[in-house]
């Protein structure tokens, strides 16, 4: 965990080192006079140096709070890569080394990479408290990766709607619904199991005077619903049209 502390330290000093370098640099085309596509694009990254790093220290100082990457560390790590991820997408998309469209396209993945993280972590809060719950997060898992897995193509592809066939869809759908069921299922048992054995620390409540869920997992509740209300409502209206 301390290495894992350090790295993250020292990514946040590469992220101000940019920051520095992109500041001296705008700084100079000021003074000189010379504004042009060039310094345009120097002032963005300088931008999106502020920007990352910002988003790097309210992780930081999130933790500082509520011990945000002890409970969640497999996520936060997760995020702190996309975050390294997204500053390089971001910058060589200004300095156009990369088509806008497949910059939309690599965000679209870091987020289904990002809730999948985050998904998986939460389920593994729930792990080695009864057997019939491992089972259940086991399987759980084996649809969190065929969701995402099924997701990338429909990203990445033109027009996925005319090359992806129905049946790919209806697969979709299904292992969503699935998905979404075994998480809350997985939700509604550790509850039951914490309330039979209060004595344990609630990994999944909120730190403070009062318990309560934690905002990562209203987040994912929220989504599963989603996932698994809009299949079904999709394939009602499909019926009875």
């Amino acid at each position: 965990m301390a290495n894992l502390t350090s790295i993250k330290k020292y990514i946040i000093y590469g992220l101000i080192g940019c920051l520095i370098i992109a500041a001296v640099v705008a700084v100079v085309a000021v003074l000189i006079g010379e504004i042009n596509a060039v310094t345009g694009r120097v002032f963005a990254t300088l931008f999106l140096a502020v920007l990352h790093s910002l988003v790097s220290l309210m992780f930081i100082w999130d933790d500082s709070r509520r011990n945000t990457f002890t409970k969640l560390a497999f996520f936060t790590n997760t995020i702190f890569v996309l975050i390294i991820l997204s500053f390089f997408t971001s910058m060589f998309g200004v300095w156009d080394v990369i088509q806008s469209k497949y910059i939309w396209d690599l965000y679209q993945t870091y987020f289904v990479v990002a809730f999948a993280a985050l998904h998986g972590d939460i389920l593994s809060k729930a792990m080695r408290k009864e057997g019939y719950m491992d089972i259940v997060i086991y399987i759980n898992y084996l649809f969190i990766v065929i969701l995402t897995t099924m997701l990338l193509p429909i990203i990445f592809i033109d027009r996925p709607t005319i090359v992806l066939s129905e049946l790919y869809y209806r697969f979709l759908g299904a292992s969503a619904i699935i998905d979404g069921t075994l998480s809350i299922l997985t939700i509604i048992f550790y509850k039951l199991y914490m309330h039979k054995h209060p004595e344990l620390n609630n990994e999944l409540a909120g730190s403070g005077k009062k318990k309560g869920l934690s905002i990562w997992l209203w987040i994912l509740i929220i989504w599963l619903v989603v996932q698994i209300g809009f299949p079904l409502i999709y394939s009602s209206i499909w019926l009875f049209r």
